[in-house]
């Protein structure tokens, strides 16, 4: 398998965002990303002017953020102006399932802050609705604006914005594992919600979650059975596979990249990614690869079940259930909150052990 490293929920000058694609797509090839899906309000105006496409080496890719108010869920993969109803998200879901798309329910747990847009928050309120494909569990920007609690907080917030990133969303967290713990097939997904918003404070231009540096914090690694050719159709399907069978991770690839991160389960004969549902069998196995030493967790129906040190980790004695992974970094005194993987299903069929 491939690994493609990229970052969705981007916004440009099609929405409110501070810079046009072609900007984005530069900013993305310094950062090093391979491919980027923007995600503007309300309108899919980059595909229909055709900016689709390899843009300084990076794939874009056009996808689009829907509703106003509340209930706010990302278009991935769709061709048509998906309608906002924030009375009835189970509309809008409906629809990019028609289309084929992917959706992912963004920033669902939102404080809010009232130095930041008055206190506005854009949570999700209708927790009745099914068939989403995805969660987005860790936010740049909402937790950002969550983090200033006072002037003074805000204003050292802006001039130094690293320091309001936090760990991902706790409440989205224990929702996704509840909805994986039933067999549900929802991925975790993270980004910025990058904006590159130029603002004044005094006579000083700062910018509010500038590209260049949300394109080094929350990224979503995926694996691929092919390299990117370079071809647009080709690729984008290939991400599109990866993202809407789970062979992907969030990684904070600010202190330390998430490159060459693997999740995998094993038997005596065949390996199976990251993503994979399998029915239970004798003598399975977890191995975890970390590309920096790293504390990991191997969390079991939501359940912190055990923990690694190092940058191989092996974990045996399992049951059905589903699996995923946390890997946390040392720095100094504490841990960093690192990579979030997506899960690996053992499905009971019939077996007692």
């Amino acid at each position: 398998m491939f690994e493609h490293k990229g970052h969705i929920h981007i916004h440009s000058r099609y929405s409110d965002g501070g810079g046009q694609v072609k900007q984005i797509a530069a900013q993305a090839a310094r950062a090093g990303l391979d491919f980027i899906i923007i995600t503007d309000h309300y309108n899919l105006d980059g595909l229909y002017k055709g900016e689709e496409g390899y843009q300084s080496g990076v794939l874009v890719l056009i996808g689009m953020e829907v509703n106003q108010e509340c209930n706010h869920y990302l278009a991935l993969g769709v061709k048509e102006v998906v309608a906002n109803n924030d009375g009835n998200p189970q509309v809008v879901i409906n629809e990019v399932n028609r289309q084929q798309g992917i959706g992912i329910i963004a920033h669902p747990f939102e404080k809010g802050s009232r130095y930041y847009q008055k206190g506005r928050t854009y949570e999700w309120r209708d927790w009745s609705v099914t068939d989403f494909q995805g969660i987005e569990i860790w936010n740049y920007l909402s937790q950002f604006r969550d983090a200033c609690t006072s002037i003074l907080k805000s204003i050292y917030l802006i001039f130094n914005p690293v320091a309001g990133l936090s760990r991902p969303c706790s409440q989205a967290l224990n929702t996704l594992d509840k909805l994986q713990a039933r067999g549900q097939k929802v991925f975790a997904y993270g980004g910025s919600d990058a904006h590159g918003v130029r603002i004044k404070v005094g006579r000083l231009p700062v910018s509010i979650s500038p590209y260049y540096l949300c394109f080094n914090l929350i990224n979503i690694h995926i694996l691929c059975p092919k390299p990117f050719s370079g071809d647009l159709q080709l690729d984008q399907k290939q991400v599109y596979e990866a993202l809407s069978q789970g062979r992907s991770w969030i990684a904070c690839d600010y202190y330390q990249s998430g490159d060459g991160f693997r999740f995998e389960l094993h038997n005596d004969s065949k390996t199976w990614p990251i993503g994979s549902s399998v029915d239970y069998i004798a003598n399975l196995k977890f191995s975890v690869k970390t590309p920096a030493p790293a504390r990991v967790v191997l969390l079991h129906n939501g359940r912190h079940l055990e923990t690694s040190q190092g940058t191989d980790h092996f974990f045996t004695n399992l049951r059905p259930g589903v699996y995923r992974v946390e890997a946390y970094l040392k720095d100094k005194f504490r841990y960093r909150p690192w990579i979030y993987s997506n899960p690996i299903w053992i499905k009971y069929n019939g077996i007692r052990h």
